[in-house]
């Protein structure tokens, strides 16, 4: 059984002919699986199975938005350079994706499916250190507000976010109309969203007087205060 690891490390580059640079899994690095990729954990599967490794969205073999070119361990972890296919309208979205994140000062993600073939695991702690992977796939994840999946933006979410935060996500949301290849629901989500987030932030003016660090569920109860 595949293991998937999500993860919101850095892109390093995107150039005009859609060629991405991202660090797909980071090394001696807790993830939310409590699994803790030792270097050198992808040597053998990156000179046996480099071949067959796919770049699909979302784990779905049946969409590859990019082939990639290269996979090399280097010092942070595992880095993959993916040619996104420009020519197809799954790689061209994609591509138009990352751009609208990297305006935003945002980054994609991304996850990658692997078997766990060498691992320790620390009983007490739960925490598995595995220093040999089997790597099939690496996956471009949108945010939400591109999944035609996704609804409104959880609460949780939100509860975390600070000022900037907030403004970060309107402009990514908003760069994404941009893009003109989404399905109708896609974009109705989109804009939804963009509605949603304009409230709130038209109900921040009464938090000006908080600093830069307020979250918004402070803003939350000044807005639902200011309704009433």
């Amino acid at each position: 059984m595949k293991d998937f690891i999500a993860t919101s490390y850095e892109i390093k580059s995107l150039d005009e002919r859609g060629v991405v640079v991202f660090l797909a899994n980071a090394f001696n690095n807790v993830d939310s699986d409590k699994d803790i990729s030792l270097p050198g954990s992808f040597k053998k599967t990156l000179v046996e199975n480099f071949s067959r490794l796919r770049h699909f969205k979302y784990h779905d073999p049946r969409l590859m938005p990019g082939a990639i070119k290269e996979a090399v361990e280097t010092h942070e972890g595992l880095q993959v350079t993916s040619q996104l296919i420009l020519k197809t309208q799954l790689g061209a979205e994609t591509y138009e994706e990352y751009k609208a994140m990297a305006e935003a000062g945002k980054q994609m993600e991304h996850s990658i499916g692997v078997n766990a073939i060498k691992s320790t695991e620390n009983k007490d702690s739960g925490i598995r250190e595995v220093s040999e992977w089997k790597l099939w796939e690496v996956s471009t994840l949108t945010a939400w507000g591109a999944n035609d999946k996704a609804g409104t933006l959880s609460v949780k979410g939100l509860d975390e976010m600070s000022r900037d935060e907030l403004e970060s996500e309107l402009l990514y949301l908003k760069a994404l109309l941009n893009i003109r290849s989404y399905t109708e629901l896609q974009l109705e989500q989109i804009e939804k969203q963009i509605n949603y987030l304009d409230k709130v932030k038209a109900g921040l003016g009464a938090a000006d007087k908080h600093s830069e660090s307020t979250t918004f569920a402070e803003w939350r109860t000044l807005l639902n205060l200011n309704n009433k």
